[in-house]
């Protein structure tokens, strides 16, 4: 009898380790197969430096790493490493290296770069940051990795909108011809605004096959990206499947954290250009008074990971939420979303594709975002809900109950609360629309899918 061979495959974890929460659930069916070794790769190393390794997802995670990790340094130069913790441990970059390093690139890229001397500043503090890390990786006795071992991968996992980010040249001559299969990197709704999505110049992906959370995704992949219809494969959310959920409840937890018997979930989300630093503050405000105050409830944040407790976004939760009621009316968590969630009575968000896991386990979420006045959200251009108001997409679906002051979020949440049901049926009724297909096994079946497409 030929014994079937062992199946390399890579997932390019990229832009982010949002990726690895997208694909673990399909990496988990890949490895029951048996003959399959997946690796995975970090071609930025902010990816894992970002990631909390106390945080349920890290190690949710690490379970599944049993091959290799590779990863990318701050010198430029790529690593190997057995573990997830350990090529975590690797990413050699401190506070003061983080400071130097965005400082550095806001003279390279951002207004400064105008006046020459600064530019050639940024490029010589860019160089000295490289250095710093290239000692610390020697000192540290990371594992060079060596690219001949990508020279037999079978498939890529990946995200087709941010691979074309990958800048270095030997890491793509290396995966060029390998077939590639696709997930999004977060849930969201891109076919919603097809026509300002494509973000990039498409050329014919004959070698990509995608897998899409929504029917609406077919069009925006085909013109987006010119992937081959044949390619385009509906399975619905796999991270959604009720075996993948019931694997995140129970797993067992190292981190012992007490969490409020009832509470409200706030999804972390960084400080941007259409939630300002003043509107947060503000909307964090909003929030307590009417969640802790007024309803006698308690909150539990889960940070973004490119919120930095350190810095502006940190000071933000403690002035706005108070310092003095940390531990009484609200904590940080690093529990899985999910998990939260589903002790949580709802979430509210600022803006997060973290919504549509809530509705999977018929929670609602409240969307509190102000965009009005603000010219690059506020315009011609702009969605708007039923009041004529500027909306994101997860609002204008009506996928999350939208909020734009205080009135509203007092409103939602009343209704929430007196009325549960009633408030998340038209929610989940969207969700299912949007989402849901006949079978509750879709990580399975894109796991299948693979295997027979790189089998043939």
């Amino acid at each position: 009898m030929k014994t079937k061979s062992i199946k390399h495959v890579l997932l390019l974890c990229t832009p982010g380790f949002g990726l690895v929460d997208i694909w673990l659930p399909v990496v988990r069916k890949l490895k029951e197969e048996g003959n399959v070794k997946i690796d995975f790769l970090f071609p930025e190393p902010s990816a894992l430096r970002l990631e909390n390794r106390n945080s349920d997802l890290f190690k949710l995670a690490e379970k599944f790493t049993t091959n290799k990790v590779i990863y990318k340094g701050y010198s430029g130069r790529f690593f190997v490493a057995s573990t997830l913790a350990e090529a975590s441990i690797g990413v050699k970059h401190s506070k003061i290296d983080a400071k130097i390093l965005t400082f550095s690139y806001r003279l390279i890229k951002g207004r400064l770069s105008r006046y020459f001397i600064l530019k050639v500043v940024g490029e010589y503090l860019l160089v000295v940051s490289k250095y710093i890390a290239y000692v610390k990786e020697n000192i540290g006795n990371n594992k060079l990795f060596d690219f001949n071992l990508l020279n037999n991968v079978d498939a890529i996992l990946q995200n087709v909108v941010t691979v074309h980010k990958i800048t270095d040249k030997k890491l793509r001559s290396k995966i060029k011809e390998v077939p590639r299969f696709s997930m999004l990197g977060n849930l969201s709704l891109s076919w919603v605004r097809a026509d300002i999505n494509c973000r990039q110049p498409a050329t014919k992906s004959s070698d990509v096959t995608v897998y899409s959370m929504s029917h609406l995704e077919l069009n925006w992949y085909k013109k987006c990206f010119k992937i081959l219809e044949k390619n385009i494969v509906h399975v619905g959310i796999p991270r959604h499947d009720n075996d993948w959920l019931e694997l995140i409840y129970n797993q067992t937890h190292s981190i012992e954290e007490e969490l409020f018997d009832s509470f409200v979930f706030l999804i972390g989300s960084p400080s941007t250009p259409y939630n300002t630093v003043e509107r947060k503050k503000k909307a964090l405000k909003d929030i307590y008074n009417v969640v802790c105050v007024k309803h006698k409830l308690k909150i539990v944040v889960k940070k973004h990971p490119k919120e930095s407790l350190d810095g502006i976004d940190g000071h933000i939760y403690t002035e706005a939420l108070g310092l003095e009621n940390y531990g009484k009316n609200w904590v940080y968590s690093d529990r899985h979303p999910s998990v939260l969630g589903k002790k949580a009575i709802f979430s509210i968000s600022f803006y997060s594709g973290v919504v549509l896991d809530m509705l999977a386990i018929n929670k609602p979420s409240i969307e509190y975002l102000n965009l009005e006045g603000l010219p690059l959200y506020d315009n011609s251009n702009s969605l708007r809900d039923a009041h004529g108001k500027p909306v994101f997409e997860f609002a204008y679906t009506k996928l999350v109950l939208n909020a734009s002051s205080k009135l509203d979020l007092e409103k939602h949440v009343e209704s929430i609360l007196s009325q549960y049901e009633a408030t998340v049926l038209p929610l989940r009724s969207k969700y299912e629309d949007y989402f849901t297909t006949s079978y509750d096994n879709a990580s399975e079946i894109v796991a299948n899918d693979i295997l027979k497409r790189i089998d043939n």
